[in-house]
């Protein structure tokens, strides 16, 4: 079992978001808390190992892994909800606190927005005549 990709790309999948409603969905589908952090990190991990020989391994904690990690206030065993407000996320070797974390949110978000299709009028356009 993998989870979504947050692919920006794909309708409905808002990257930073997306993610967590999957979270969720395979914790009330059933999967232990364990089994629903392993289909974020680790299977991907496996996938793109498998399918991407030489690529950079991640998804783990270990020796020669790329090291992705989230920084929450709980553990995630204990409550999945956490991941949905990190202290930081370090990422390809760069720590991004909660305030650079939420810029990069609240960006993402603009950008969907503005993107939806049909586009949002205001009932005096002449798309609407």
């Amino acid at each position: 079992m993998i989870t979504d990709t947050d692919a920006p790309s794909l309708p409905g999948l808002v990257p930073g978001f997306s993610l967590h409603q999957d979270l969720h969905a395979l914790e009330q589908a059933g999967l232990s808390r364990f089994e629903v952090l392993s289909a974020a990190t680790r299977v991907p991990g496996q996938l793109i190992a498998t399918a991407k020989p030489g690529a950079q391994h991640f998804g783990t904690v270990a020796v020669g892994s790329r090291a992705d990690l989230v920084l929450s206030a709980v553990n995630p065993l204990d409550d999945l909800r956490t991941l949905e407000h990190p202290l930081g996320v370090m990422a390809a070797g760069h720590w991004h606190d909660a305030d650079d974390l939420a810029t990069l949110l609240k960006g993402i978000a603009t950008k969907y927005h503005a993107a939806q299709w049909p586009p949002q009028t205001d009932g005096n356009s002449a798309a609407l005549r």
